[in-house]
Order: C-alpha cells, then sequence, then structure tokens
C-alpha cells in the first residue's frame, strides 16, 4: 500500500477515536448533573478545563513533533490517554462520594489526550498528499472523525443501558485502547523526514532549507492571526453551544435515549460534510468556504432553537451540524495551501489549539457563567448567537484567494 493511502487510513481512524471522544463529556452532563452535590456549573468549568489544556497544550506538542519526527507514536499517546480518561469518568459513578474530584482528574487527562491529535494528524496529510490534494483527504479523514462524534452519544447512551454506567465506559476505553494500538502500527512507516528531503530536492534547493527560520515563518504571521483570531470568536458560540446541547435536547424532550439518537443522526451530517468542503476548499478557497459554513451553521442553529418538535429538531440540527463540524479540511486544508510545509504543525497548532480549542473553552466559560447567574440555558444558547455573528463580521479581513495564492508562492 502507498504512502499516501496507509496515511489516509489511519490518521482516519485516529480521528474517529479521538473525536469519537468529542462529545463523551457533554453526554455524559446529562447523567452526572443528577448526582447528589454535583452542579451543572462545576460540570461547566470540568468543560473549560479540559478544552483550555488541548488548546495550550497543542502548540508545545505541534513543536515537539516537529523536533522529534515521531508523529505515530504520539497520536498513540495522545488517545490512550483518552482511554484512560474514560474510565476515571466511570468511576465517577462508582465512587459518587469522591465524584466531582475523580471527574476533575478525568477532565485533565482527557484534556491532555486531545491535545495531540489535530496539529499531528494534518501535518501527516500535509506532508504525503502536499498543497494541492492535502484538503480533500483531510475532508475524507474529516468525515471519519464526524462519524466518531456521531456514533458516540448512542453508543455510550445505549452502553450505559445494557452495561450500566462503569461498565458502559469501560467499553468506550477498550475499544479506544485497541484502535490506538493499530494506529501506532499503522503510521510506524511514516517519517517527515522523508518528505522534506523529497520536497527539497524536487525544487533543487539546499536541504538547510528544510530548516525553518523565525525570519521565514513572521512572513504568514499576519495571515496567521487573522486567521486564528476569526476561529477564536467563532468558537465562542461552536463549542459554548455543543458542549451543552446534549443537556438542552434533555431537557425538552425529558429522555436520553432521544437525546442520544438525535445527537448521532444529526453529527452524521458532518459525515457527508467534511469531504464536500474539503473538496470546495481546494476549488474555491479557504475564505469563501469558512465563509459560507459559518454564516449557514449561524442560520441553522437560530432556526433550531425556534422549535421543540423533535422532528424539525433533528432536521435543523442536522443542517447545522453539517455546515458547522467541518473545521479539520476547512481550516487546516487552509493553512496547508498556504503555509510551507515546514511550519506546518506550529501553523496547525496555532489555528486549531489556540483559535479553535482555547476559543472554545472560552465560550464555555461563558455560558457556564450565564447559567451560574441563573441565564436560563435556553437564553444563554441564543446569548451565544452572537460570537457567531461578529466572526461573520471579520470574515472580510481574511486576504483574498489571489493574495493567498501570492501568500503561499512567497511572493
Amino acid at each position: 500500500m502507498k504512502d499516501q493511502g496507509k496515511s489516509l487510513i489511519f490518521t482516519s481512524l485516529g480521528h474517529f477515536a479521538n473525536d469519537g471522544n468529542f462529545l463523551l463529556f457533554p453526554t455524559l452532563i446529562a447523567y452526572y448533573k443528577v448526582i447528589p452535590h454535583v452542579s451543572i456549573a462545576f460540570l461547566g468549568v470540568m468543560a473549560i478545563i479540559y478544552n483550555l489544556l488541548s488548546g495550550l497544550l497543542g502548540p508545545s506538542i505541534g513543536k515537539l513533533a516537529d523536533r522529534i519526527d515521531r508523529d505515530g507514536a504520539l497520536i498513540f499517546l495522545g488517545i490512550l490517554l483518552e482511554a484512560i480518561s474514560a474510565i476515571f469518568f466511570g468511576l465517577a459513578f462508582v465512587f459518587t462520594a469522591y465524584v466531582n474530584y475523580i471527574i476533575l482528574v478525568a477532565a485533565v487527562i482527557l484534556g491532555i489526550g486531545q491535545a495531540f491529535y489535530h496539529p499531528i494528524g494534518a501535518s501527516i496529510l500535509a506532508f504525503t498528499y502536499g498543497k494541492k490534494d492535502s484538503s480533500t483527504a483531510m475532508g475524507i479523514n474529516g468525515s471519519f472523525g464526524s462519524l466518531g462524534r456521531a456514533l458516540i452519544p448512542s453508543v455510550l447512551v445505549y452502553a450505559i443501558v445494557f452495561f450500566g454506567k462503569f461498565y458502559g465506559l469501560v467499553a468506550v476505553a477498550a475499544y479506544t485502547t485497541i484502535a490506538a494500538v493499530i494506529i501506532l502500527g499503522g503510521l510506524s512507516f511514516f517519517k517527515r523526514s522523508k518528505y522534506i528531503k523529497i520536497d527539497t530536492k524536487k525544487h533543487a534547493k539546499n536541504t538547510e532549507e528544510s530548516k525553518a527560520s523565525e525570519s521565514e515563518y513572521k512572513k504568514y504571521g499576519k495571515f496567521l492571526y487573522i486567521l486564528t483570531a476569526i476561529v477564536f470568536i467563532r468558537s465562542f458560540f461552536l463549542m459554548g453551544t455543543v458542549t451543552f446541547t446534549p443537556d438542552y435536547f434533555d431537557n425538552i424532550f425529558h429522555s436520553k435515549v432521544i437525546m442520544g439518537d438525535l445527537l448521532t443522526i444529526s453529527f452524521l451530517g458532518a459525515v457527508v460534510g467534511q469531504p464536500y468542503f474539503g473538496r470546495v476548499v481546494k476549488d474555491h478557497g479557504g475564505k469563501f468556504t469558512i465563509a459560507v459554513t459559518t454564516i449557514a451553521s449561524t442560520v441553522f442553529f437560530g432556526l433550531m432553537l425556534l422549535t421543540d418538535n423533535v422532528y424539525l429538531v433533528t432536521v435543523i440540527y442536522l443542517l447545522y451540524a453539517t455546515f458547522a463540524f467541518t473545521s479539520f479540511p476547512v481550516l487546516l486544508g487552509y493553512v496547508a495551501q498556504t503555509i510551507p510545509q515546514k511550519f506546518s504543525t506550529r501553523s496547525n497548532a496555532l489555528v486549531w489549539s489556540f483559535g479553535n480549542i482555547v476559543g472554545g473553552a472560552i465560550g464555555i466559560a461563558i455560558v457556564t457563567i450565564l447559567l451560574y447567574v441563573h441565564v436560563a440555558l435556553y437564553t444563554s444558547l441564543v446569548v451565544m448567537l452572537i460570537f457567531s455573528v461578529i466572526s461573520i463580521i471579520m470574515l472580510p479581513l481574511l486576504p483574498s484567494k489571489k493574495k493567498q495564492e501570492e501568500l503561499a508562492s512567497g511572493i
């Protein structure tokens, strides 16, 4: 099997396992909130902690990956940590006298684990597929992440129904561990130094240019900081809402099974959306695609809040998820088109880990504070729409497709 095929298969499995845990804690909020001495505000703080850890550690892990050239092992470590966190989340139901402490430990481990995959997985695909085709590959890869996101809420709910709360989470941990081991073996072929050498030979450049100089990196700073700022504000809305939407569904439909099924059906939309919008990035550029997905997701989320009909909510939230959860191919495909490969992981980490994840943690904090001062969850979700509108207003700051191409060519 060619390197491209192997990189796509095993990074896709990594994305499936990693993003499968994306809705793990938000789904568990509906279960934890009924345990004595566990408040919704505390659970919000836990969500802030694991998102902040993921976002703040991402750039350092990106630099480490650039330096040690052990991408497969780093992805393995991150996903294994997520499996360990699932065990701790399960233990919270067993040792309820220490529930808050156990959830805190679980959240910290999950946050560390989730810092690994996205910047590294995107870099592997950028190296093996190159600038032209990497966004398409990321779209296919991202669809598996969306599939994991879609399946876990229902898998977790039904595992709890059949096996109980603790053993249901043990089952999640077991499959996550197996996936981590398979990924470690599957990505053992990948060494980024091999691709850097191929690139320098192709362009008849001295191999010393593979060493990323800070002065050269600064040339791309304006683009990266503008993109990160827009993603940062947009993530207030995306993560602030998605963390508490499962609880919102549980409140209006009074059924955890309906909540899990609704989330699974809705997030299947992103399974199709990720490869489609990855292709749109290739054909029409990142700025256009970010604009379409941001505007559409804002509109559909607003429409969802206007009805409590389970069928309408399912359809509208499916459309919302189709546009909203396409960040992996859209954002990192855009970065791959614009930024040289040797800067790929640190650039991915800035946009993804700081912009997407740290921004998301602040969004969760805003909703948590609103709930703490007794603002209704529904009203809090409405408030978060404001931040998505602000990110839409900021979109013209991104370079045009022509200027982006000039930047990519080093002009």
